[in-house]
């Protein structure tokens, strides 16, 4: 007798679909005129409602302005259960063939996280308390539900809009996040929400639209670009022995070679096995939150296991929801678009590729602390300047030692300033004092390779002002 083999599984039961719904747009109930998308997910998600509006009898003429409250209500019981709430972003009046329609586009309360530009640092501070902390820079928005993680994080943000620090604290911790319609942040670990009550079966699926995982999502190198004292920061991540595949990553909002280095780790980490990802189209469906991991179960489809929810979408009044599974990490078009019309964004120049850098530059001039003083002579800092001390006739800037991620090959110099005619620059790679003269922009040869890096500035002049350096290398 063949032994039987046993498998654990789940056993859909699918719900009482007696469905009552119904939307309110500043108050006044449009539920009877409407056709429309509502949208919730995690905070990388678009999550832009679009509403049209029958107004041939013209009943909502002039009724609504921007910033209006958008709310859209479902259960299988009274209809009751708020499932969006956002608010209006525009409102355009059209023809169709149906007549005299008002087109409302909607952003989820989640939007207003790109209206606050965020400057501050962290250091030694653990996951949990930095979002908390993020959170208090919006003041009718909470963090009740921000699950304690004590895993420490050293981080910093410059005029990064709130939206963007969360997400990345988010993939450094390997957690995601969510705004709920009470205005709080839900955060917590990836796939740690297993949901039993909804699910994905051939009862109430309309259309699997594929699950599975895409070879062209995945990347085996991640090069990060930022910016210190108007100079370039780089730092790249790579997976060994397998073929290249490379992401670009530029942020201006990035000041230093640590931050560009674990932003590139975790972004490498991310990517080097892409999740599957898919989405399904459904009967309405109940009790579901942004990162719930859920059952899709289709026997046609050979399908049968737990797939996190990123994103899902109402659609009235064909009482259907489109689920989004595992999408990737980015921010959406729209909201990269909104992201550079509030900072920018702007260009970093590498043309000799360049994987990483040692940046000398800082907001207030050139940092002080990246020179050795005990090796250095006849140089002082002043008003951020780094310059030769009155009565000498030269002076050395000679820089802390940097242990490099790779083997020193070739250096590109870059300095800004004042009057920096007569200067000297020198780099050594291999931790001695063997110095070798170089030239600013443009590529060199390392003679004598390594990984203890520094730099060497020879002043000769009091009328030079350096406000910054960056040696870029690979």
């Amino acid at each position: 007798m063949s032994p039987r083999i046993r498998r654990r599984g789940f056993i859909a039961v699918p719900p009482n679909r007696k469905t009552k719904w119904s939307c309110t747009i500043d108050g006044i109930d449009v539920t009877n005129f409407i056709s429309g998308k509502f949208p919730w997910g995690l905070l990388t998600e678009e999550l832009i409602c679009e509403i049209e509006l029958d107004n041939s009898g013209e009943d909502f003429t002039n009724k609504f302005k921007e910033n209006d409250e958008i709310i859209f209500l479902m259960d299988f019981t009274g209809g009751t259960t708020v499932q969006f709430k956002g608010e209006i972003e525009e409102i355009r009046s059209k023809v169709n063939a149906s007549g005299f329609i008002l087109g409302i586009k909607g952003a989820h309360f989640t939007s207003r996280l790109l209206d606050i530009m965020i400057t501050e640092e962290f250091k030694g501070a653990t996951i949990s308390d930095i979002k908390t902390s993020l959170m208090d820079n919006l003041s009718d928005y909470t963090s009740n539900n921000v699950e304690s993680n004590t895993d420490t994080l050293d981080i910093k943000f410059v005029n990064k809009p709130l939206l963007d620090c969360l997400i990345e604290v988010d993939i450094q911790a390997d957690s995601d996040s969510y705004i709920d319609h009470d205005k709080d942040l839900n955060s917590f670990k990836k796939n740690s929400k297993t949901n039993l009550v909804p699910h994905v079966t051939e009862e109430g699926l309309l259309e699997l639209r594929g699950l599975g995982t895409d070879s062209a999502d995945k990347r085996t190198k991640v090069t990060v670009y930022g910016e210190a004292g108007g100079l370039p920061v780089i730092s790249s991540s790579a997976e060994t022995g397998v073929r290249v595949k490379e992401k670009i990553i530029t942020d201006n909002t990035v000041v230093d070679e640590d931050q560009a280095f674990s932003l590139s780790v975790a972004e490498k980490d991310r990517l080097k096995d892409p999740a599957a990802q898919g989405s399904a189209l459904t009967l309405f469906m109940l009790t579901l939150k942004p990162g719930d991991r859920i059952y899709v179960i289709s026997n046609p489809h050979k399908v049968h296991g737990l797939f996190r929810v990123v994103k899902f979408v109402f659609n009235v009044p064909g009482e259907t929801m489109e689920i989004l599974f595992n999408q990737e990490r980015s921010i959406p078009k729209l909201f990269k678009d909104r992201i550079r019309k509030e900072i920018g964004q702007e260009t970093i120049v590498n043309p000799f590729k360049m994987t990483n850098s040692f940046n000398f530059g800082s907001e207030s001039g050139f940092i002080e602390s990246k020179m050795d003083a005990s090796a250095s002579n006849a140089v002082e800092f002043s008003e951020g300047d780094l310059r030769l001390i009155s009565g000498n006739e030269s002076g050395d800037m000679i820089s802390i030692q940097k242990d490099t991620p790779v083997i020193v090959k070739s250096v590109h110099l870059l300095v800004t300033g004042e009057t920096p005619t007569g200067t000297n620059y020198y780099i050594n790679a291999d931790g001695t004092n063997n110095w070798q003269q170089i030239s600013k922009d443009t590529e060199e040869t390392v003679t004598t390779q390594g990984s203890k890096f520094r730099l060497r500035i020879e002043l000769t002049s009091t009328d030079t002002r350096i406000k910054s350096a960056a040696l870029l290398y690979k």
